[in-house]
């Protein structure tokens, strides 16, 4: 099983601490990087191979972004056939600790969970275990 993973966010910044996040858990891990939102869906929209893969991409969304947000990301995201979301394990990432954002993004069937800014290890890595658990994915 293949794991890579997809960084949907506004800042040069919380793409340089998840990368290296990303990195301190395994430095074999394929990273693609987008500022914005719609970039990333076109990719996701038009990477035709994925389905017949075994590969799972993890990807990391700031809910908050101009243009098009997380949220609507995850509006056009859950309207893909779901051979393609299957191969995708979405999580939000934010700075915001409101009720009303946790609430409104547990609504999404795809989003599997939130990590708080900045990203850490540890979290990353908890999301990590938690996917191939839930996926149950053999990553030897």
């Amino acid at each position: 099983m293949d794991l890579s993973f997809i960084i949907i966010d506004d800042t040069e910044l919380d793409h340089f601490i998840a990368k290296k996040m990303i990195n301190h858990a395994d430095k074999a891990f394929e990273v693609k990087s987008f500022y914005e939102a719609q970039s990333a869906l076109n990719y996701i929209k038009e990477e035709r191979s994925i389905i017949k893969s075994d590969a799972i991409t993890l990807i990391l969304l700031d809910i908050y972004m101009p243009i098009i947000s997380g949220y609507q990301f995850l509006d056009a995201f859950e309207a893909l056939d779901p051979a393609v979301q299957d191969k995708y394990y979405v999580v939000a990432l934010t700075s915001s600790h409101e009720p009303a954002d946790m609430n409104r993004m547990s609504a999404y069937k795809s989003a599997k969970g939130i990590l708080s800014k900045p990203l850490l290890a540890e979290d990353l890595s908890a999301v990590i275990m938690r996917m191939i658990t839930e996926k149950d994915i053999d990553m030897q």
